[in-house]
């Protein structure tokens, strides 16, 4: 008799554990809105005329669409079937956006209609250092690993001609995040140069329109480059942030940290929860009711 309790209580205890194990996964992969925020209706593409203007924020298995013009409102999803450890994105023309996943596969997604078609050619895998081209300038700006602060080069000749350090301002190697500084972007409007100092929470802002860059602001994040992005499947999880202008020059996005900055004001209007998970974004704007990714 106490053989067959004990029997009949493993078996219970083997059934309880493996129900908490399937509630377990099922919460971690059913229950997370797709981009990060419950109650967010399916993507409808605009169709009417005008202009439409909306930022793309990738984090792992959808699409979040965020209303530029209406407060950055998130507007619409498309959830990515299959598609999960995206590390990449990449436009094209037609309004597609070319997405890398699972470790070298490739996708297109019709920004439009929500199609998905698979087995295609990923875009190129992502690099730890970051590349900017000022063409009318005649220099490109980098940054790279192990290394707090960028350097200005020559375009024709490739030779260094500053390297500059943001004063004030220090970085354990030892205490990632490694690259430091994986985000610089070009304003369109003006000739300054934005930087993400991913150990130090910090966008630092440069005037380049002089001979040498000269600092002009420091904007602290809202929220820490530290840790790493949930969910995701990928082995590029932690934060190491990104920053890219709106077309327009009226706004700046960090990727990791998901601050949105008015560039006039220089400070923090909003935080996308999707932007905070995620480094991969892009503009798109609908132009009567077609797709265009504007200044690409």
């Amino acid at each position: 008799m106490n053989q067959r309790i004990a029997l009949r209580a493993g078996g219970l205890a083997v059934l309880a554990l493996g129900a908490l194990a399937g509630l377990t996964l099922y919460f971690s992969t059913e229950t997370v809105a797709p981009c990060l925020a419950s109650g967010t209706p399916k993507w409808r593409a605009p169709t009417d005329s005008g202009v439409h203007r909306f930022e793309v924020v990738v984090p792992d298995r959808a699409l979040c669409f965020f209303d530029m013009d209406h407060d950055h409102e998130l507007v619409g999803f498309l959830k990515l079937a299959g598609i999960e450890g995206i590390t990449a994105i990449a436009p094209r023309a037609g309004g597609l956006l070319s997405l890398r996943y699972a470790n070298g596969r490739g996708a297109v997604v019709d920004l439009a209609t929500g199609h998905v078609r698979y087995g295609v050619s990923p875009p190129p895998p992502p690099s730890d250092d970051v590349v900017v081209r000022d063409a009318h300038a005649g220099v490109e700006y980098a940054t790279r690993r192990g290394e707090l602060g960028f350097r200005v080069l020559s375009l024709s000749t490739q030779r260094v001609l500053h390297r500059v350090r943001f004063e004030g301002f220090t970085w354990n190697p030892r205490f990632g995040p490694n690259p430091p500084d994986h985000g610089l972007s070009l304003a369109p409007d003006r000739p300054e140069l934005w930087v993400i100092d991913a150990p130090n929470s910090v966008v630092h802002i440069f005037d380049v329109g002089g001979a040498t860059p000269r600092p002009l602001a420091d904007i602290r994040l809202t929220k820490p480059l530290s840790g790493d992005e949930s969910p995701c499947a990928s082995r590029r999880c932690g934060r190491i942030g990104r920053l890219q202008h709106s077309a327009d020059g009226r706004f700046v996005y960090v990727g990791d940290a998901g601050d949105v900055i008015d560039t006039k004001k220089r400070e923090e209007i909003a935080n996308l929860e999707a932007l905070h998970q995620s480094r991969l974004l892009v503009e798109v704007d609908w132009v009567d009711g077609r797709p265009e990714f504007p200044g690409r």
